[in-house]
């Protein structure tokens, strides 16, 4: 009795369509790619390190969007789990971010913190407040002796306009505070409401805006910027696995007949993957030679090109396509979704350190 046979999709050998694996490979027989089917099993053994990864290195630096072209039509037994592989290279460069670059810079902002400057305003710009100031009251002076002579014409629109520029820009001198003023209030244990006062917050400020007051208070009384840069580095990973749906979110977007969302998130998890491997080898390579500024910004153009020629590979689109695409997706992605997330980051940091 001859039973229906099937082709895997990953080996191409034959076996019986009533298998629920391939005897040959051990790829599950039928495996619709869904968004669940893209995370199964990844968080349990993201940590392994098999043949695989040996076998996905090559086409991951070398062959712009093989590896995602090959998942998605069925070939997913070869080559390593794309979320698995991202979840390795980001691994494996925040470990060498942190080891080389992030402590050494966390102790640089701390001893900058110390030096009691970087909380004094400079004399000179006191100096440039004070007689701006003085220009802006003698402005309102005679402005006020123009009023009461009723000789303000509709001339004067535009003095006016200025007057009142020049008369908010000497305001901003109740925003500064003097550290010894500070140092003298917290010395003499004052409330941390009048602290906050003393540093220029209005009495009508909204919580997060007294948050944010008390943060820079924390701050100042520490002198000690490490531990909100430390911050900010730790949330880095969070953020960046936001980023990447919403890279494939562009992408489906601007190839909306290429397939399915998940479709789109594969190739993303690969792309960023490519990105976490070149940058953890450029830190590598910086600590035994250092490389001069022009070679690093060849190599970041160079992931534009990969990019590229990796959505010409994956979406089969012609080339004028894919450059006005790819063009358009890296404007948005870097002039707005990228510095909304450093500000988020930033204030979040600030908020929670």
């Amino acid at each position: 009795m001859r039973y229906p046979t099937d082709f895997c999709k990953n080996c191409k050998l034959k076996f019986r369509k009533d298998y629920s694996f391939c005897p040959h490979c051990g790829q599950q027989a039928k495996d619709k790619l869904t968004v669940g089917l893209l995370f199964y099993n990844t968080v349990t053994n993201y940590f392994s390190f098999d043949a695989r990864f040996f076998k996905s290195v090559y086409p991951l630096l070398f062959k712009p969007g093989y590896l995602a072209k090959l998942f998605v039509n069925g070939q997913r037994a070869t080559f390593l789990h794309p979320a698995q592989l991202y979840l390795f290279t980001s691994i494996l460069f925040f470990f060498l971010m942190t080891t080389l670059v992030i402590s050494d810079n966390i102790k640089r902002v701390d001893v900058a913190f110390k030096n009691p400057i970087l909380f004094e305003p400079k004399e000179e710009d006191t100096l440039d407040i004070k007689a701006l100031k003085g220009a802006a009251l003698s402005e309102i002076h005679q402005l006020n002796e123009q009023v009461v002579r009723n000789k303000l014409a509709e001339e004067n629109v535009q003095h006016i306009k200025t007057l009142d520029t020049i008369a908010k820009s000497a305001s901003h001198e109740k925003n500064l505070f003097s550290s010894k003023e500070l140092d003298s209030l917290i010395k003499e244990n004052v409330p941390q409401e009048q602290l906050l006062k003393s540093m220029g917050m209005k009495e009508n400020a909204n919580s997060l805006t007294q948050k944010f007051y008390a943060q820079i208070l924390k701050l100042y009384k520490q002198k000690s910027g490490g531990s909100l840069l430390q911050t900010i580095y730790e949330t880095l990973p969070f953020a960046l696995f936001v980023l990447l749906p919403v890279f494939a979110l562009l992408l489906k977007m601007f190839f909306f007949r290429q397939g399915v969302y998940v479709n789109h998130l594969v190739f993303s998890f690969y792309f960023f993957s490519f990105l976490f491997f070149i940058f953890a080898l450029l830190l590598i390579v910086n600590q035994v030679v250092n490389l001069p500024l022009w070679i690093d910004l060849i190599v970041v153009l160079s992931m534009a090109v990969y990019l590229i020629l990796a959505i010409k590979r994956f979406y089969l689109a012609s080339w004028s396509t894919t450059l006005l695409k790819t063009g358009v997706i890296l404007f948005f992605y870097f002039s707005l979704i990228v510095p909304a997330t450093i500000i988020i980051l930033f204030l979040y940091g600030i908020l929670v350190y």
